[in-house]
């Protein structure tokens, strides 16, 4: 659990302050922790390496298709951006139902993929600021309330310090 908590911390911390200028990780990113949660929660997974392995797969691909699709990873990263942080969000608050869960991130999957869409640069600073926060949070066994703040927070710092990249990128 330490190397996945750390590997989390990690990939958090990149995508709060890289997720924008980096749009490539940010698909990786998101692959790979989509994978690696497929993996683990939802395939039934014990060993830690084979759902490493899932999630470098799909993290790969993610990487490949943003490279060479650019206009497909922005809608599929937009939306496994937003299926991941409904996911994370309702696990944090608590058991839900099966169904309320797939719908809550089918409909977070649709909303991430059309802000990404629609409002790129700024929907990439939010999306990855908000799954940095996230993911960062994710593996910590805290109260929930305390890990929901905590992940306000590092989202907040994720969007102030992209924010301020881009800016002065875009000044120049």
């Amino acid at each position: 659990m330490a190397a996945e908590t750390f590997l989390y911390f990690v990939i958090g911390i990149l995508l709060l302050v890289g997720g924008r200028k980096f749009f490539w990780f940010f698909v990786g990113a998101i692959g790979f922790i989509t994978g690696f949660t497929l993996a683990e929660n939802f395939l039934g997974v014990d060993s830690f390496l084979i759902s490493m392995s899932i999630g470098v797969i799909l993290g790969v691909i993610g990487m490949v298709v943003a490279l060479f699709l650019q206009g497909f990873a922005i809608v599929a990263g937009g939306f496994l951006a937003g299926v991941n942080i409904a996911y994370i969000i309702l696990k944090s608050l608590g058991p839900v139902s099966p169904e309320i869960l797939w719908i809550s991130c089918i409909g977070g999957g649709i909303l991430g993929a059309i802000l990404l869409f629609l409002l790129f640069d700024w929907a990439l600073i939010l999306l990855s600021s908000m799954a940095g926060g996230a993911v960062i949070t994710d593996p910590l066994t805290l109260d929930p309330k305390l890990e929901t703040a905590i992940a306000i927070v590092l989202t907040l710092l994720g969007i102030f310090f992209q924010t301020k990249i881009f800016l002065r990128e875009k000044k120049s």
